[in-house]
């Protein structure tokens, strides 16, 4: 029997006003020497996109103005943790008349920090949330928190003008138990919902909760290892629910000051609960991750790679999924700098019938120039490929040039 149409309007509401609430707690614990800053911010962009409507067939292109007025509240602990609570409400009109129906609107909110934030000298906690409601596709998925180590894993597929609320949030908690001896314990939850499903993508909303808890044995100053297990529990609008298992072992090493290494490698199980007569189904698959972190004056990158089951799939169903993607940056002059960042994704469903492999690429290169401490400007290329191996969705390609002009000053509080 399938589960019931669900909904839970206030769910969200109160994980944010709960996590904003830990938080404040958290940095009022801290409070010494802490800084506030509050940075309101408003940009405006004026574009050209290739495929206004994200779709497979009668590509529209136009070119378009986007105006993005935002709010941040930036604190900085006395140890130099930076923690964030960000939002913003994005315009987007387009100029064809073809394309007027794709004139969207995108709320964002996300709430991060830089590192851990300290209760005690032995208790920390890393927290994570973020809201995306949009009809953009390729926008939801620049938005969405990138190899996050918090909350669930999310597919990036393009669901053409169809809108979409995303929704996950999550905290770590780390306790050193001894010297050498590191306990983390993790919780998250999750949402992903479809308002009006015109792509014909079959999506189905869905929610996702578990966590996880790992022990972490300090080798050498630079080295951890150690054993981690997680569980999550998944419910479907159409489908039947499933729980995912994993373990692994994790490793963490910091090879030089500038450059770091942490991964975790297992196998992780999936299993699918009976339905009209279909018994239960379990699926078994490798499962891990890897991040590479290089910091060295204004030059940051970040390299990862992860496989395993997604939990908000976009199929309204368990999918077995590759990710691999980057994010680049430096400044090369006084004023001048320059980025790069994309992701790589496979999504194979396992569960039911073969509908192919989904494959997702999306990448942004940026070059800035800021000769103003309250404002600069940039010009930007995205592009957003989808292609599958099955029937479900046709290739999907959207090209866009972004010229945009940010300002943006911090107003210190305390």
């Amino acid at each position: 029997m399938m589960p019931p149409r669900y909904r839970h309007p206030g769910t969200r509401l109160q994980i944010l006003v709960a996590s904003v609430f830990m938080i404040l707690y958290t940095l009022d614990a801290a409070a010494t020497n802490l800084k506030m800053d509050v940075i309101p911010s408003v940009r405006l962009e004026e574009g050209w996109n290739s495929n206004v409507f994200n779709a497979a067939d009668n590509e529209v292109s136009s070119f378009g103005t986007r105006l993005t007025p935002g709010l941040a509240l930036k604190f900085t602990t006395s140890d130099g943790v930076v923690f964030q609570i960000s939002g913003s409400y994005e315009k987007v009109w387009y100029y064809e008349p073809e394309a007027k129906e794709a004139n969207t609107d995108t709320y964002y909110f996300r709430l991060n920090s830089s590192g851990e934030l300290r209760f005690t000298p032995k208790l920390s906690m890393v927290p994570s949330v973020y809201y995306i409601n949009t009809t953009n596709s390729f926008r939801r998925n620049q938005l969405l928190p990138t190899d996050d180590p918090v909350v669930p894993s999310v597919s990036y597929i393009n669901y053409g003008a169809t809108k979409t609320e995303d929704f996950g949030a999550g905290v770590a908690f780390n306790y050193m138990a001894a010297p050498k001896l590191r306990i983390e314990l993790k919780g998250h939850y999750g949402e992903q919902r479809f308002v009006n499903d015109t792509s014909g993508s079959g999506g189905g909303d869905s929610t996702t909760a578990g966590g996880g808890v790992s022990v972490s044995y300090l080798y050498t100053p630079r080295t951890s290892f150690g054993p981690g297990v997680s569980g999550s529990h998944q419910t479907y609008e159409n489908n039947p629910n499933s729980d995912i298992l994993s373990a692994g072992i994790l490793l963490d090493h910091q090879f030089s000051p500038e450059l770091r290494v942490n991964g975790a490698v297992g196998m992780s199980r999936v299993r699918v609960d009976s339905a009209l007569g279909i018994p239960e189904q379990e699926y078994s698959n490798p499962a891990g991750y890897v991040r590479l972190s290089y910091t060295s004056g204004t030059f940051t990158a970040n390299i990862f790679g992860s496989a395993g089951y997604g939990e908000l799939s976009g199929f309204g169903k368990p999918t077995y999924q590759w990710t691999a993607g980057l994010w680049i940056s430096d400044q090369f002059a006084k004023a001048w700098s320059w980025d790069l960042s994309g992701n790589y994704q496979v999504s194979r469903e396992d569960v039911g019938a073969d509908l192919g492999d989904v494959r997702t690429t999306y990448g942004t290169a940026g070059l800035r120039y800021q000769p103003w401490a309250w404002a600069g400007l940039d010009l930007t290329g995205n592009i957003n490929r989808q292609t599958t191996s099955g029937q479900l969705w046709n290739p999907v390609d959207t090209y866009s040039v972004i010229l945009g002009f940010t300002i943006g000053k911090p107003y210190n509080i305390f």
